[in-house]
């Protein structure tokens, strides 16, 4: 099962001349995924197809349970690529997507590979665990915030854009533990040379 909501909001601002100028346009889609008790899993593969090509800002999950079946509704808050060309060409548009797909690896040095790769891998884990997508735990851009912040406590996690309350409770020690434990070890990031 999958219903998909989609709604826009723009956040406005009037000049003491008179014109309104767009400050930004947010969007905001929501998906209900029916749990499959064959795979033991929510199928996930309409958010995959939606999110390939949209900048997303964040992805909120809620769990519940309607006449004893579980179901996961995903809050997926995006913005469309606004200097993508647009073009007739299928080739180009793929080539835009995935590069899209793949811009929050030019964040990363050298260095911080190590502990991104371990990061990923913990949230690969936890999601199987937990039976939900990854990126309802946090998304690639956000794993790029913590590797180069590196924080040492909560507070310092919650500075990351999409670490709520609600993130920090439930996965934030084991995040700042595999990020000491990363330090411990001498996992890059550092910038003593």
């Amino acid at each position: 099962m999958h219903q998909p909501a989609e709604r826009a909001c723009a956040a406005a601002s009037q000049a003491g001349d008179g014109t309104t100028t767009t400050v930004a346009l947010m969007l905001v889609r929501v998906f209900t995924l029916g749990f499959d008790p064959a795979t033991e899993r929510f199928e996930d593969a309409p958010v995959q197809d939606f999110i390939s090509d949209k900048e997303v800002e964040s992805i909120s999950d809620h769990f519940f349970v309607r006449d004893g079946m579980p179901y996961l509704a995903l809050v997926v808050c995006y913005r469309t690529p606004t200097s993508a060309p647009q073009t007739a060409d299928k080739g180009s548009s793929a080539d835009v997507r995935r590069k899209r797909d793949e811009s929050w690896r030019d964040a990363l040095e050298r260095a911080d590979w190590p502990l991104f790769n371990r990061l990923r891998e913990w949230r690969g884990e936890r999601a199987k665990g937990e039976g939900i997508p990854p990126y309802v735990i946090c998304n690639n851009r956000q794993l790029v915030e913590v590797v180069r912040r590196r924080p040492s406590k909560l507070s310092e996690l919650a500075e990351v854009d999409g670490f709520g309350e609600a993130k920090l409770k439930k996965y934030g020690t084991e995040l700042l533990a595999i990020i000491a434990r990363a330090g411990a070890e001498g996992e890059g990031g550092d910038d003593t040379s």
